[in-house]
């Protein structure tokens, strides 16, 4: 009866570790500006038009050494006060993960840049990751380079808002494999034993 209680037990946590991974996998990266990046020439003000953004989720953000990213809060968002901020980047490869449901603040830090245009607000669903809402737009397969609302040329290319692999995302693509995993390990398991 003991080996019979340990098999559930191992299988049982198969079963929790395939569901907190699915959950995880279901996250979406966004490439901020698109091909034209995190730049003064992108149309920021349209581009998170259409696009559902939830906790889990993560924004990238590229651009050149003239531009960095500050976080800030909303009313120094409207005004393009960039004294106190939330939060600093200046590596020209920036990473931020949504953590929590709410509204996001970003601008450059060149003040300038803000006024013209390169400021960025989010509003983030709370709740975990979603599925995109019926005809909703879906994103081009990763690596697929989308025109933005605004020419650019940047020097180095950026993929598309979502990643997307095969047709389905690298969201489906993932709960397959994790799928697959969640069933296959308990009779991998089985035969070890047996």
């Amino acid at each position: 009866m003991e080996k019979a209680s340990k098999k559930l037990f191992i299988f049982s946590l198969c079963i929790m570790f395939g569901i907190l991974v699915t959950r995880r996998c279901n996250a979406t990266t966004y490439f901020v500006g698109d091909t034209s990046g995190w730049d003064i020439s992108s149309d920021l003000e349209s581009w998170p038009l259409g696009k559902r953004f939830s906790v889990g989720d993560v924004l990238m953000f590229q651009y050149s050494s003239t531009h960095s990213v500050y976080e800030v809060a909303k009313d120094n968002f409207e005004s393009c006060n960039t004294t106190d901020p939330i939060r600093t980047f200046t590596n020209g490869n920036t990473t931020v993960a949504l953590s929590k449901p709410g509204d996001r603040f970003f601008v450059c830090g060149n003040r300038l840049h803000c006024f013209a245009g390169m400021r960025l607000q989010v509003n983030v669903e709370g709740n975990g990751p979603s599925p995109a809402p019926v005809g909703a737009p879906r994103a081009a397969p990763a690596g697929t380079l989308q025109p933005s609302s605004k020419k650019n040329n940047p020097a180095t290319g950026v993929a598309s808002s979502a990643a997307h692999v095969g047709g389905r995302g690298l969201r489906g693509s993932m709960n397959y494999f994790v799928y697959l995993m969640v069933f296959t390990f308990p009779l991998i398991l089985y035969f070890i034993n047996n």
